[in-house]
């Protein structure tokens, strides 16, 4: 805060007339027309001019004086606090670096107090922590031959030809102890065991037996493999269990949808065994979208053009074949006869492409050219072409 009574060097208790001179004194010295071009001058001056104005005039004079007052009043409190404040911090300083401990008797029997009390304590945790260490291991131990135990009586089920009881119990003892490795080599054992009893028995042609181990196996893989499925499907067509042998290729099928064999093999059977043309009609074409979508990609959307139909797999023409036979079984001749032109066109030196051809023409009543498949499949040695001339060919 500005000290008016210092800038117009007066003392604080001039009256008008000391202020009033000592105004004009510094005006006219310090005015701006006698000092062109000096700011500080300028400056001077308009303090001078504020001071007299508030000096000058006695209300305002008088809250000046209040505040000059308080504000000179509040800079001495301050400063007297503070010089308080950091001599309190000193002495706080000083005791702090003060040495207080003496090292004399006394000291000497507490700190050996201390460390004994240490001492003890330290000893007490040891004794209970070994303790405990040994009721512990003596309680693995004990569940550890506890398990050995139930690991045997396991391998005698296994033994005595009770797989699946053996499988069973297993499985409840490795739900029961999930962190016991005992179990889960146990029940990897057995699976390994199991798979070469029932090769062996596959190897040997005793499917039945075989088969009864790959269910067993087939229970309790986890996943359950491929090759585990495709020998139970095997030995459950080879044991004339058509319908099991369908169900477990669809198993197949779900696994790898894009396996050509097991399509055809499924609507095969269902042709050939299970007379239900219809699901055998949906595979093959199935099928033959997958024969589509192959060479589309070998050779293009004009594959029947660049391709040598001698590279392909006999396996579309055996396609082609059984499509034929399930499209005439239920009276689908124009099929029929797509299906014996693309087996023909795949292997033109096999009869029964021309043979199968000729009966889907007679069906759709194109006997034309019907003749003609009959005398190419007669030359390639078809069997019962003599008849089926005699009928259609007169």
């Amino acid at each position: 805060m500005a000290d008016f009574y210092t800038l117009l060097e007066i003392p604080r208790n001039a009256d008008s007339t000391q202020i009033r001179a000592a105004y004009k004194r510094l005006a006219f010295h310090y005015h701006p027309d006698l000092n062109p071009g000096n700011a500080r001058a300028e400056e001077l001056f308009k303090q001078i001019n504020e001071a007299y104005h508030t000096l000058s005039d006695p209300i305002k004079k008088s809250r000046y004086d209040a505040r000059l007052n308080s504000y000179q009043g509040y800079t001495d409190y301050s400063e007297t606090q503070w010089r308080a404040y950091r001599h309190q911090q000193y002495q706080r300083w000083r005791q702090a670096h003060e040495k207080r401990y003496t090292f004399d008797k006394e000291y000497f029997k507490i700190q050996g107090l201390a460390f004994l009390t240490f001492l003890i304590i330290a000893g007490f945790c040891y004794g209970l922590i070994h303790t405990v260490n040994y009721f512990y291991a003596l309680k693995q131990q004990e569940e550890a031959r506890q398990n050995t135990l139930l690991v045997n009586q396991v391998n005698a089920l296994f033994t005595s030809g009770r797989e699946d009881d053996a499988f069973s119990m297993v499985s409840t003892l490795m739900k029961q102890y999930p962190f016991e490795y005992r179990f889960v080599i146990a029940y990897d054992s057995l699976l390994d065991e199991l798979r070469k009893k029932a090769d062996k028995e596959f190897d040997e042609s005793n499917l039945g037996t075989s088969l009864n181990h790959l269910k067993v196996i087939k229970k309790y893989e986890m996943p359950t493999r491929f090759e585990t499925l495709r020998r139970i499907a095997i030995c459950q067509y080879n044991l004339a269990q058509y319908d099991s042998a369908l169900l477990t290729l669809k198993e197949l099928h779900h696994v790898q949808p894009w396996n050509f064999e097991l399509v055809y093999q499924i609507g095969l059977i269902n042709l050939v065994n299970t007379n239900n043309a219809a699901e055998a009609l949906d595979y093959f074409t199935l099928g033959k979208r997958m024969f589509k979508e192959s060479l589309s990609r070998k050779y293009g959307q004009a594959f029947e053009i660049v391709m040598n139909p001698a590279d392909a797999p006999d396996s579309y023409y055996d396609l082609f074949e059984a499509r034929a036979k399930a499209n005439l079984i239920l009276a689908n001749y124009e099929e029929a006869i797509t299906d014996c032109n693309w087996a023909v066109f795949l292997r033109p030196k096999k009869a029964e492409g021309y043979k199968l051809r000729a009966l889907s023409k007679a069906g759709a009543g194109q006997y034309r050219t019907l003749c003609s498949d009959l005398q190419v499949a007669r030359k390639l040695g078809a069997q019962g072409i003599n008849e089926l001339q005699r009928q259609y060919c007169r």
